[in-house]
């Protein structure tokens, strides 16, 4: 199509030819050709300007725009302002009409674009909105969607339990209606995997590590077996964030490496980014911090120019660890001190109690020892209100260490051991393996003493 649409505009045949362009585009996105299609859909966009006005031209450059958002947000980014610009025009030419598609479709874009941008009240706002959308038309794969998006959404403010909920919702609606749930596709999205992949975050955080593993691993291989470049992504750059939160590194490292390639080879920026910074973490992690640090500022700093602002609270927490293991405990307090502002700010609080878990520490080390146990009771307290029982297991084990440290063996005891109990899968993961090796320690020393007779 895209010959026959470059003949007819050299004709002067402009009708045809956008016809041609719009076919062009289309059949681009659904190769994933991104940046193909989005030069297809500017071609027609400006021959139809070159029209009068008239409903029929707005009906065409909302077919255009309609597949024009999801191909610039692949190219320049959920978040970027061209990607918003987009879908906002798109919304515009609309207005109240258009069918529930068209409406989801542009709601779909607006919402990425918050979200990306880590405007998490307006992207909840969006997902209210679909929400009641979808129970007006009562469609089942809208419903599972917009499930999905208050779900994602919940989990970045730190609202686990009810993220958990919208997500296994939309995993039912996607069962019980997989005939009906296929509007999204064709933009390389599929609910089910992307519902999937976000309860296993949810979960792990939640005290559930093997289901979390389990719901991850399904989730990649359905994409994979999808053949749907942004679902593989997405399924990817899951298995690569759990590695970040505790899971197995060298597992998560080789699914960084492949959502890396993976995002290169389809010009998904946004994923891209996500990789390298997940590669920079699990190096310093693993022991070369001066390689991570620079894979993550560098990732940092290119999803800046895109105005991508999501897990920066993350991204920030895992720098400051970093630079602390390279003996700068200094520098890790400032990146910090700035990643608490922003969670404050920005109201991104799935990683604010390991914000102020790392903060403890490195008072601590630094001999500030009234203000790091300030700030391990604080990581707890966060924890407990979110129900988030692994940030929780990482704070009460960092305190009872401290506590040891000073002597406070029963306390220390008496603080880890309900946490750990709670526990009924993950006993083979590392932050489990050290609670448990802690009360031991703790049980012996503070076990009544028995003197001989």
């Amino acid at each position: 199509p895209e010959l026959l649409a470059r003949h007819f505009t050299e004709a002067g045949r402009a009708d045809r030819a956008i016809d041609y362009w719009l076919k062009a585009g289309r059949l681009a996105l659904s190769r994933s050709a991104n940046a193909e299609a989005v030069k297809h859909l500017r071609q027609g966009i400006a021959l139809i300007q070159t029209k009068a006005p008239s409903a029929g031209r707005v009906r065409q450059e909302l077919d255009f725009y309609l597949a024009l958002g999801p191909a610039t947000a692949a190219t320049e980014g959920y978040a970027a302002p061209e990607t918003l610009n987009v879908f906002s025009h798109a919304r515009d030419l609309l207005g109240d009409e258009g069918t529930l598609t068209e409406q989801m479709t542009v709601l779909w874009g607006v919402y990425l674009a918050y979200a990306m941008g880590a405007d998490y009240r307006a992207a909840r706002d969006v997902a209210h909105r679909c929400l009641a959308l979808a129970a007006e038309h009562d469609h089942p794969g809208m419903l599972a969607l917009a499930n999905r998006f208050m779900g994602q959404t919940l989990w970045s403010v730190g609202a686990f339990v009810d993220a958990r909920a919208h997500l296994e919702r939309s995993l039912e609606l996607c069962a019980a209606n997989q005939d009906t749930i296929k509007s999204y596709r064709q933009y390389g999205a599929n609910d089910q995997v992307t519902a999937l992949s976000s309860l296993s975050r949810a979960l792990w955080i939640l005290g559930y590590p093997e289901q979390a593993a389990v719901a991850a691993e399904q989730a990649l291989t359905q994409a994979r077996s999808m053949r749907l470049p942004f679902t593989t992504a997405f399924a990817l750059d899951c298995e690569a964030l759990l590695g970040a939160f505790g899971a197995d590194s060298e597992r998560a490292a080789a699914h960084a490496d492949e959502g890396l390639a993976h995002s290169i080879e389809h010009s998904l920026a946004d994923y891209e980014q996500r990789a390298r910074f997940i590669q920079g973490a699990l190096l310093a992690q693993s022991g070369d911090p001066q390689l991570g640090i620079e894979l993550m500022q560098n990732a940092i700093a290119a999803t800046e120019r895109s105005t991508n602002r999501s897990r920066r609270t993350l991204y920030l927490g895992h720098s400051a660890a970093a630079y602390a293991s390279l003996g700068q405990p200094e520098v890790g307090l400032d990146l910090l001190d700035e990643a608490i502002q922003t969670a404050e700010m920005m109201d991104e609080r799935f990683f604010e109690a390991e914000l102020h878990r790392l903060r403890g520490k490195m008072l601590l080390t630094l001999g500030r020892r009234s203000e790091g146990e300030d700030g391990l009771r604080r990581a707890l307290t966060i924890a407990q209100q979110q129900q988030a029982r692994w940030w929780e297991l990482r704070a009460a084990t960092s305190l009872a260490k401290h506590w040891h440290t000073a002597g406070k063996h029963q306390e220390a005891f008496s603080l880890l051991e309900p946490v750990y109990s709670w526990f009924v899968e993950g006993f083979d993961t590392t932050d489990l393996k050290d609670a448990k090796a802690l009360l031991d320690e703790l049980r012996d020393l503070s076990a009544p003493q028995t003197q001989d007779s």
